[in-house]
């Protein structure tokens, strides 16, 4: 009878684990947010209309973008046949407006001899994106630690700027203030698709697929220490600090992509409990 009443527990608490359909989402539920999700016995997942993929253990990844606070759905369908939806609205933000006048020549418009080498440019680095999204694994649960560990934050995400009194596109990115030479690491472990050399307007820099079409870019190096292919753990030393390509003085330019979606890096830094 002991022994039945023990096999009993086990079937239920088998059976409550196996027939258990929910999702759990972590990260901020705002613009330039992401999100890092994992559900129990998936068997499809959608953002509205995109397909979200997920590993074995259903763990999945998404953001939204700078200006998106509509309404947004997940649906997700279990392996029982049942489906449930979740709402998300991701809360709207204000932003900074950033004034900088400086004469200095990055901040006009590129001589045109140098715009093939800038299209050339741009080509290598479309073409390195294309790998970003096939590699579903989850690279990104190790957590995100901060690329730089000193310096000053000088730009943030979202930030309007006026450069010389011409209003500029949005400021995608972090930018960390530091001293030429210190150490930048990665922000996450993942692959590394491209490394960057002299490049126009990025310098030397880094990119980094940490799976799921999750990536970061690592800009205006002085030197880099990894290679195209290699595989990074979270922290490990990727480059310094430099002011290579378009850059006002030392720093490092840190940005944070979910595909074409552009993520705010320091939202990111404050995801926890992902593993």
């Amino acid at each position: 009878m002991h022994t039945l009443k023990i096999s009993f527990i086990f079937l239920l608490i088998f059976s409550s684990i196996l027939f258990s359909q929910n999702i759990k989402l972590f990260g901020a539920k705002i613009e330039g947010g992401l999100i890092v999700g994992k559900g129990t016995n998936l068997k499809s997942l959608y953002l509205d209309k995109t397909k979200l993929v997920f590993d074995k253990g259903g763990n999945f990844i998404f953001g939204f973008g700078r200006n998106d606070s509509k309404t947004h759905w997940i649906k997700a369908k279990f392996a029982s046949g049942k489906t449930k939806r979740y709402k998300i609205v991701p809360k709207k933000r204000k932003y900074n407006i950033q004034v900088i006048n400086d004469k200095k020549e990055q901040f006009f418009e590129p001589p045109k001899e140098e715009l093939p080498r800038i299209a050339r440019e741009k080509e290598t680095v479309r073409k390195a994106k294309l790998k970003i999204g096939k590699d579903l694994h989850p690279y990104f649960l190790t957590g995100f630690v901060r690329p730089v560990k000193g310096g000053r934050i000088t730009g943030v995400y979202g930030s309007i700027r006026i450069l010389n009194g011409i209003k500029k596109s949005p400021h995608f990115g972090l930018d960390i203030a530091e001293a030429a030479g210190n150490t930048v690491r990665a922000a996450a472990a993942g692959i590394v698709r491209l490394v960057g050399k002299a490049f126009y307007y990025n310098g030397n820099f880094v990119l980094i697929d940490h799976g799921q079409g999750l990536s970061s870019y690592y800009l205006h190096m002085s030197k880099t220490t990894v290679k195209t292919g290699d595989f990074v753990r979270r922290g490990e030393k990727i480059g310094e600090v430099g002011s290579t390509g378009r850059a006002t003085g030392p720093h490092l330019h840190w940005e944070v992509r979910w595909n074409n979606v552009r993520i705010d890096p320091a939202l990111v830094l404050k995801i926890k409990g992902i593993r």
